[in-house]
Order: structure tokens, then sequence, then C-alpha cells
């Protein structure tokens, strides 16, 4: 297990790996605008003469945002393990795939899902919620998902108590129906199969 310290650091101290094989040019505005709003998060790597392993865009991002210091973890990881890090670390967000089913529930959540739009340069948001289910974006907040959690409580509440009544409950991110065999529900949360 190699060792790492975190660290804050000089940003003037960090130095770009000299040949970095990754071209993230079209990520820096993006990545401004996130470090804007939400902070700066995700610290960067560097070896033990503060050569960047990992986070060369958010590194730029930094600069043209003229932060001072930077977290940062230092690791011992020797030149051949940095090498395959750097590699794999950049490589591995390829992988990565989205559930476009729960992508719209979250976006469907978020007030102001223009400033989302940065985020999916070769998506329209809006076509995408509309060859979704031809709904206009219409964000849910708290106080509405606990409005539909009411309902499905209360719902569920006045069912009666027979073995097998089917309760109809709104979704509570849609308000559409979904029906559920009570007995079924109440085995599952009983843990029963």
């Amino acid at each position: 297990m190699k060792k790492n310290n975190i660290e804050e650091i000089d940003l003037m101290r960090i130095k770009p790996y000299w040949r970095n094989p990754r071209d993230n040019s079209k990520t820096i505005e993006a990545l401004k605008k996130s470090i804007t709003k939400y902070g700066f998060n995700v610290p960067l790597v560097v070896d033990k003469n503060y050569v960047l392993i990992t986070g060369h865009a958010r590194y730029k991002a930094l600069l043209q945002l003229k932060f001072k210091k930077v977290t940062c973890i230092i690791t011992d990881m020797n030149e051949q393990d940095a090498k395959e890090y750097r590699i794999a670390d950049n490589k591995l967000s390829e992988f990565a795939e989205w559930d476009n089913d729960l992508l719209e529930q979250e976006l469907r959540e978020i007030k102001g899902i223009d400033g989302m739009q940065d985020f999916f340069p070769d998506m329209d948001l809006e076509t995408f919620f509309s060859q979704s289910g031809g709904q206009k974006i219409t964000p849910i907040d708290g106080i509405e998902i606990h409005k539909q959690e009411d309902k499905l409580n209360s719902a569920y509440d006045g069912a009666g108590n027979n073995d097998r009544t089917i309760v109809e409950i709104p979704c509570p991110h849609c308000g559409a129906p979904i029906y559920l065999d009570r007995k079924e529900l109440e085995d599952k949360l009983n843990g029963e199969d």
C-alpha cells in the first residue's frame, strides 16, 4: 500500500506531467463553472516532486480561476506506477454509462435545469426530456416529494387490513399511479420472500 499525505500546496509549485496523453481542453470551461459553483472537492494527485499524476484538467481550471493554494494528495508512487495510474485513472471514466431513467429523475428534481446544460454539451436536455416522455422539464422540489409521500402513506393506511389489498399510490416523482399488493409489500418490509 502506497503512503499518501494530503496537503495544501501553492499552485505554482505543481508541475504538469510533460507527456500527459489526455487532451482535456474541452473540459476546462465546465470544470471552472463546477469549481465556482460547488467548490474544489477533488484533490490533485502529485508525486513527491509535485509533478501531476492525475488532475491535469482541474489544475488548468484552477490556474485560470487564479487559485493560490490547492488540496493535493502527495503519493510515494514510483515512476512506473505513476505512469500506469495516470492512464488508468483517465481511462476508467470511459467505462461508465448513464442510466437515462435515473438521470431523468435526478434532473427533474433540480431547479434551474439550464445550469446543468454546461455538463451535457453533446445533448440538448430539453430534447432529452421530450424524447423520454414528452413532458417539459418540471423540477420537483422536496415539498412536492413530501406531499406525494403523505398521499402514499394515507393511501396505504386507509387500505384496510385485508391480506390481499391492492393499493394505488402515486409515484413521488411524477405522480403516476403505482399499484402494489399490500401483503407483498409487508412481506418485503419484514424480510420475508
